[in-house]
């Protein structure tokens, strides 16, 4: 079967998950749910797709998605905020140990619990991309599926919890400083998007992860930095970049996937708790120690994928340009620096890794 076709079969199935994830944004968003056009139709398009009725996400959706976040998110980082990231170092260094520190005692608890191997359940709990780990499981001969299981239940858990908790958790806020006031320009907007888009593509052929969302940020940076001035992303231009990432959340929700797999679900559905709950705790010893305001560590220690954290922190304006700068250094530890992990993991299981 040709893409062509398969594409034109799965139609019916995409326009039905857009105008169910459309519904449920609105449902979502009347109710005051934090986020509501990325967790409305992550829940909405899960839901249907585990009771039987096979949804889809948008092609190219998530790139989209990651082109228009990134644009946004490129305005913040001005000469000042700049300045402040480089003072913070020391707290992104230490807050990308916790995470991953979090993240195998994750792995140790899910493989004694579970019965799973422990090189699988290592890339199940380390906080990286679910795709990204799944990956790197099968390239060390870990068992992928059960990897991508852990993987969509974390990032879906941290996807609703994150939010609600910072937004009706009595958190306090503090965001006028990071947030950029810049003109609406639509035709420079759309020239900005198209070479964004290039610019993500080339990334990706260069096997670049997240390469849609970081070369927009990284060049939209540097242009701001330099005092160009670029144009505003409207507000209803990232909701459309929620709605997107909400229908590739919710589209992995395979009802034949998770059934082969429901024995292992719960325990990896305690492991992702225990992992947020860890994370929680190292933000308020990381916020403590550096003086940094504690929702914004509780974003930058959440153990989410980068896009998804960082349309949380855009969406809630908290530090954006902070939580960008401490996932990216993990981003670039987990694709740079696996192997180290995961031989300093292998010392810490006492060889359960190759099990």
């Amino acid at each position: 079967m040709t893409e062509s076709s398969n594409l034109r079969q799965r139609l019916p199935a995409i326009f039905k998950a857009l105008a169910i994830g459309i519904r449920a944004s609105f449902l979502f968003d009347g109710l005051h749910a934090p986020i509501p056009w990325m967790i409305g139709p992550m829940v909405a398009v899960a839901t249907f797709n585990l009771l039987g009725v096979r949804l889809y996400s948008v092609p190219y959706g998530r790139q989209m998605g990651q082109v228009i976040l990134g644009s946004a998110v490129s305005l913040y980082f001005t000469p000042t905020v700049v300045a402040e990231l480089a003072a913070n170092l020391p707290a992104i260094a230490a807050a990308t140990v916790a995470v991953f520190l979090v993240g195998g005692l994750g792995a140790l608890t899910l493989s004694r619990s579970s019965g799973v191997d422990g090189k699988s359940t290592f890339f199940a709990s380390i906080p990286g991309g679910a795709m990204a780990m799944a990956v790197l499981a099968e390239r060390y001969g870990a068992q992928v599926v059960p990897v991508a299981v852990a993987h969509s239940l974390r990032v879906s858990i941290v996807v609703i919890l994150i939010p609600i908790g910072l937004t009706y958790g009595g958190f306090p806020l503090e965001a006028a400083a990071y947030r950029p006031v810049v003109p609406l320009d639509y035709s420079v907007l759309a020239l900005w998007l198209a070479f964004g888009f290039v610019l993500g593509e080339v990334s990706e052929r260069l096997r670049l992860q997240n390469g849609y969302l970081l070369a927009p940020i990284f060049f939209g940076a540097a242009l701001t930095v330099s005092g160009t001035s670029l144009s505003a992303v409207p507000h209803w231009m990232t909701n459309f970049a929620q709605l997107m990432f909400g229908l590739v959340l919710g589209a992995r929700y395979e009802r034949t996937f998770f059934a082969r797999y429901r024995l292992f679900i719960p325990f990896a559905l305690l492991n992702s708790l225990f992992i947020v709950i860890a994370s929680g705790a190292a933000a308020a010893v990381l916020a403590w120690a550096f003086d940094l305001p504690i929702a914004t560590m509780i974003l930058a220690t959440s153990p989410g994928g980068l896009a998804e954290m960082t349309i949380t922190a855009q969406a809630l304006q908290i530090s954006v340009p902070l939580v960008v700068a401490f996932h990216l250094s993990r981003v670039v530890v987990v694709n740079m620096g696996t192997q180290y992990i995961y031989a300093c993991a292998a010392r810490l299981f006492g060889g359960r890794t190759d099990a």
